[in-house]
């Protein structure tokens, strides 16, 4: 079972032949609202974030260790720029809601409930240090709270 928070996941939104998926890794697993859910953050700047954004649902895939080269491609690459699913030969699986891929083995199929980026009058100096210097990896505008009411798990 994959560790929420530890390790790295690919969130995805859209719908079949317009989506985006982008690994994350900054989130968890918990209760709002008397739901189970789960929560990412996702910073603005991201292609994934427009299709999060404009679509009612996103799935958060795990995969078994023998893929964490993909993430050096969803992690760092845009998919505006490259093909990311033709460059890590994934093969993508449409679900009743959402998009996934059938080599994840723990698929997280959620509904968004909320989202709004974080303040940055409420972050910590030293962590908006980094958001403003330019060879920092979270640089840029602040993340975007994602939560989503987990309506399906699958495990295989």
């Amino acid at each position: 079972m994959a560790v929420v928070g530890k390790d790295l996941a690919l969130i995805t939104a859209g719908v079949p032949g317009f989506n985006n998926s982008m690994t994350v890794l900054y989130g968890g697993i918990g209760k709002l609202w008397y739901k189970d859910v789960y929560f990412a953050f996702v910073k603005p700047e991201r292609y994934t974030y427009e299709f999060i954004k404009n679509n009612d649902y996103f799935t958060v895939s795990y995969f078994p260790k023998e893929y964490d080269h993909i993430h050096k491609v969803f992690g760092y690459q845009s998919g505006r720029d490259v093909d990311k699913v033709k460059e890590t030969k994934l093969t993508p699986q449409v679900l009743s809601h959402g998009m996934t891929f059938k080599e994840a083995n723990e698929i997280f199929v959620c509904k968004k409930m909320y989202m709004k980026q974080m303040d940055p009058d409420f972050i910590p100096k030293e962590v908006m240090d980094m958001y403003h210097d330019p060879k920092n990896l979270i640089y840029g505008q602040t993340h975007y709270l994602v939560v989503g009411e987990i309506v399906d798990l699958i495990q295989r």
